[in-house]
Order: C-alpha cells, then sequence, then structure tokens
C-alpha cells in the first residue's frame, strides 16, 4: 500500500538541518479533524470534501539524519465504513540552499492506471502523479503511521475495503518537497466516490476495470487527479 511513500528518502543527499519534530506531533495529534487543507510548513496540502482524522502519524531520519514526517487520515461515514484515505510524507525543515531533484517516482508500473509527468531539473521542479488500486492489507512490516491507523480502525470498529485507488503526486521545487496519496473507495454506488464532484470534462478509461460501476468511479477518480493537481501542487509550493 505504501510501497513508494518515502522512497526518497533513502536516496535524497539532504544536509543535516534544525528540525520541526515537536511542532509536527503536536498538529498531529491522533483524533485531530481538518477539513479544506492542512497547513505544513512547506505549504497547505489540500483535502477532498469532507471531514477527515488523524488517524496516524511517525517521523524518522535518513542516513543523512534529515527528519521525515509521515501522516495518515480518514475519512470514516456514518456507518462506520472508511471512505477514503490520504497519506503524505514530507521533509520537515529543509535548508534555503538545498535543491530537490525530479525523480522517476512517477514512471508508469504494470500495475498503474493512469499517469502524468512534468518535471524539469532545473531547481528540482517536478509536478507528477500516477494511480495505482492499492491494497489495505498491514502487516508487522508496514511503516508506523499505517499500523497506528489499523490499530485506529479497529479500536473504533471501522470497516475498510480490501483496496482503494489511490493517486499518488509528487511535487517539487527547490527545497520544497511533498508526496501525498489520496484514498478513494470505489466500490461505491456511482455518484458517491467523490461526492459533489462533477468532472468538467468526462475522461473514458479505455480498459477494462471490474464492474461498470467500478469503471465510471474510476474514470471520476482520475478525472478530479488531473483537475486538482494545479491546485494542490500550487497550495504546497506557494
Amino acid at each position: 500500500m505504501i510501497k513508494k511513500l518515502i522512497a526518497f528518502a533513502a536516496a535524497a543527499a539532504l544536509s543535516a538541518c534544525v528540525t520541526t519534530s515537536d511542532s509536527f506531533d503536536a498538529q498531529n495529534e491522533i483524533g485531530t479533524v481538518y477539513s479544506g487543507s492542512i497547513p505544513t510548513k512547506g505549504g497547505d496540502i489540500l483535502l477532498p470534501p469532507g471531514d477527515w482524522t488523524v488517524v496516524g502519524k511517525s517521523t524518522e531520519k535518513n542516513k543523512y539524519s534529515q527528519t521525515f514526517g509521515n501522516v495518515a487520515l480518514a475519512k470514516i461515514d456514518e456507518n462506520k465504513t472508511l471512505d477514503g484515505f490520504v497519506m503524505y510524507s514530507t521533509a520537515l525543515d529543509v535548508p534555503m540552499r538545498f535543491y530537490f531533484h525530479a525523480s522517476s517516482y512517477c514512471d508508469p508500473e504494470q500495475q498503474t492506471l493512469y499517469f502524468e509527468q512534468q518535471a524539469n531539473q532545473q531547481g528540482g521542479l517536478q509536478q507528477c502523479f500516477f494511480i495505482e488500486d492499492w491494497s489495505l492489507n498491514v502487516t508487522e512490516n508496514s511503516e508506523d503511521f499505517i499500523q497506528q491507523a489499523d490499530a485506529y480502525f479497529k479500536k473504533h470498529n471501522v470497516s475498510k475495503p480490501a483496496t482503494m485507488l489511490f493517486t499518488n503526486y509528487r511535487m517539487s521545487r527547490r527545497n520544497k518537497l511533498l508526496i501525498a496519496q489520496y484514498g478513494f473507495n470505489y466500490r461505491q454506488p456511482v455518484g458517491d466516490v467523490i461526492p459533489g464532484f462533477t468532472p468538467s470534462e468526462k475522461f473514458v478509461y479505455d480498459h477494462p476495470f471490474g464492474t461498470e460501476g467500478w469503471k465510471t468511479n474510476l474514470e471520476t477518480v482520475v478525472s478530479w487527479s488531473k483537475e486538482n493537481e494545479p491546485k494542490i501542487t500550487k497550495a504546497f509550493l506557494k
């Protein structure tokens, strides 16, 4: 489920810096509810419609002593079903002199359903995303914040689908970098996968994807992801 979430951390040669772990922990207490967006030191992280509850968080350092913050948020409906799942990871503090560089994060793989990529090595500028159907199975090898989220679901009797469609964004410019993953429960009735969203231009998926309803929901997720990429990127890289 999170195979690519922090893959960049081990590869990026980052300079040591003062971190903001304490403020990160205070801002993301388990049970905190966000709506609309999440403020971070790097920029704002936009959220799909609804209330999003923090269900997991963790920090970690790579071998260069750079600290990264990871957060998981859930949208849970009145029937205690996991309706949406958002994960993000970002460096908590990076020197102004450091530039992230574009990466192969969004290069398509066999299971990739859709992808878009714009990259420029100058200044580490990158805007890209891809969509895949990921399992929600959690194991003892899963990241700490994912295990926390699973424990939260069990404690509160939240049922979750076997898989979700995840739109995975990577955006970077100079010393800013964000990887954000938006999970959608595509097994819902058509029209419920992203309440209130009507595509300005309908996307047509040319391959089979489960039932006709699932395929229609996938098309809606692709449309939402395409239309909101500029907004999500601008909010964080402002």
